[in-house]
This record gives C-alpha cells, sequence and structure tokens, in this order.
C-alpha cells in the first residue's frame, strides 16, 4: 500500500518540479517570494489543532516539531534557489540523491530504523540512479541562470541542492518520529504547523511586503498578474497533495525506503523535461547531448532495478 501511494505522490512531485522551473525563470523571479506563497497557505493548519490533535506530551517535543517545519521551510527555499542556478533535470535528481542518503544514516542513529538485505540494496541502487542522472555532461549548455556557457560539473546551484536535501531529511526524520508516538493526523498538523508560522514571519520582509502594496497596474498587468497567481496556487496546491501521500507513506512504511522511491520522481521529471524541451520550448528549454541521453538512459534503468528489488524485499 505504502509503495503505491509514495510512487503516486513522486509522479505528482515530478509535475510540480517542472511547474517551480518555470515559475522561477518565467513569472517568479526571487526564491524568497515562492517560499513565501508556498508555505503561508499552511497557516490555517492551526485551525486543525482543536480537532482531534493530541498536543506532546513534553515540552521537547514542541522544540522539536518546531525544527522539522523550519528545516522543511528552509529545505523549500534553498531547493528553489538551486532550481534557478540550475537545470532541473541536474539538480533535481541530486536533491533526490541526497535526501534518502542523508535519511538512510539519520534514521538508523535518531529512530533505529534497520533495513533489510533487499531494502537497504533497493535504496542503494534507487541513490545511485539519482546520482547518475543529476551528473552534468552538458558542456555546451546555457540554460542555467547564472552559469557562463560551457561550465560543466559541480557548480554553486548543486551545492544549494545538497544542502536542501540535508534539510529535507532532517524534517523527514522528525516527522517519521512525529507519526510514531502521535499517530499521522496528530504528527501531521505538528509538524507543520510551523510551516506556516515561517510563512507568516517572511511578511516582516520588505521584499514580501512590496506584494501588497497597491500600484498602477494596466488590464495586461492585472490579466498577467491573475494568471501567475492562478499557476502557483495550482502548482502549491498539486504540491500539498503530493507532499501529504509521500508523508502517509512515511507514515505506513520506512521513511528511508519512501524516499530512496525520490528516484522514480526523477525518472519521471527527466521524461516530462525532455518532451517539454522539444515541443513547448517556451516553456522549459534544456539540451540533451547523445552523452546525455544515454546517460539517462542508464539512470533510468538503474531506479528500475531498485524498484524491482523494492518489490522483490
Amino acid at each position: 500500500m505504502w509503495l503505491f501511494i509514495a510512487l503516486l505522490g513522486n509522479a505528482l512531485l515530478a509535475v510540480v518540479a517542472v511547474i517551480d522551473k518555470f515559475i522561477l525563470t518565467k513569472s517568479v523571479s526571487k526564491p524568497i517570494v515562492f517560499v513565501f506563497y508556498s508555505t503561508i497557505f499552511v497557516l490555517p493548519f492551526f485551525l486543525l489543532l482543536p480537532f482531534g490533535v493530541r498536543m506532546p506530551n513534553v515540552w521537547t517535543d514542541y522544540l522539536i516539531f518546531s525544527v522539522s517545519g523550519l528545516c522543511f521551510a528552509f529545505a523549500l527555499w534553498t531547493l528553489y534557489i538551486a532550481i534557478q542556478k540550475s537545470e532541473i533535470s541536474h539538480v533535481g535528481p541530486l536533491v533526490g540523491a541526497a535526501v534518502p542518503l542523508f535519511i538512510l544514516f539519520l534514521s538508523r542513529i535518531f529512530l533505529g530504523e534497520q533495513l533489510g538485505v533487499y531494502a537497504l540494496l533497493a535504496v542503494v541502487v534507487l541513490i545511485i540512479g539519482s546520482l547518475v542522472i543529476s551528473f552534468d555532461l552538458n558542456a555546451t549548455s546555457t540554460g542555467r541562470t547564472g552559469l557562463p556557457a560551457g561550465e560543466a560539473g559541480w557548480h554553486l546551484g548543486m551545492s544549494w541542492g545538497v544542502l536542501s536535501g540535508f534539510l529535507f531529511a532532517v524534517s523527514h526524520v522528525i516527522s517519521k518520529y512525529a507519526y510514531d508516538i502521535y499517530g499521522f493526523y496528530s504528527g501531521f498538523v505538528l509538524t507543520k504547523v510551523p510551516i506556516g508560522i515561517f510563512g507568516a514571519v517572511l511578511l516582516f520582509s520588505p521584499t514580501i511586503r512590496a506584494l501588497f502594496v497597491k500600484r498602477e497596474r494596466t488590464q495586461a498587468d492585472k490579466t498577467a498578474g491573475n494568471k501567475r497567481l492562478a499557476l502557483v496556487a495550482g502548482d502549491i496546491t498539486l504540491g500539498v497533495i503530493a507532499a501529504t501521500l509521500l508523508q502517509y507513506a512515511t507514515a505506513l512504511g520506512s521513511v528511508s525506503l519512501v524516499n530512496a522511491l525520490g528516484g522514480a520522481q526523477y525518472a519521471l521529471l527527466i521524461i516530462f523535461v525532455a518532451i517539454i524541451s522539444r515541443f513547448f520550448p517556451q516553456i522549459i528549454k534544456e539540451t540533451f547531448t547523445k552523452k546525455e541521453i544515454i546517460q539517462k538512459a542508464v539512470s533510468v534503468i538503474i531506479i528500475g532495478v531498485g524498484l524491482v528489488l523494492l518489490l522483490v524485499k
């Protein structure tokens, strides 16, 4: 059951990643603005607290759950910076490999989670598949914001991606702890409320306050603004659905296995990006050399092997 739910959540996140890249390059230029949109809509979770939420028994759990929410919010921020500075087909899989890699160690240390031989092998294979996708072999790419043509290999955007992966891992491990102790519903609400609070705190930023300043706009500006808002709202809604599915899968299964399935997400992502680049370059345009096509095909095969190992474990 958890495997199907996790795969569905990752499929939706692959779509979200493509929309994120479009928004950050065509619509919202500052990552902090997108972080605000992505977190402020979680604030209404406060309203769920009186309705069946088991409150923590000790004050340290309040602190731990706050760390989970803040790590998730900052993970989004660093992820958006990484996406803006890199090609989504490279930095996305890098984050997807970093998250389960960090979780593999953190869950063992803090949750005492131990995987069987097949499950552990599946995690390793899925991480390798994601890493293979993330290697930037295209030395002629000009699609990476802030990077000069001809630069390949490791760059600043990928460093932001690794940091994002670590922050996501911390948040997910704490969430798993919350689900084990307080149940899925209570744990989900308690670890997500701090994300909404973070969004509210961003209102103190001049950049965010400027969004609410009334100014003269033409009808064309209003139409463009409404389309942008609708796109962001749809993207966030889809992201919330996907994240909820993955959190529920985490509550049902292993936090390491669920996050290792991110490899499936990025296998779908490169397919989506390739199709859009070919037929709708005005939305997203990434170039693929023959070397990269072989690289991505190999990575998809590796990820497929990892999924088979999960099914037979």
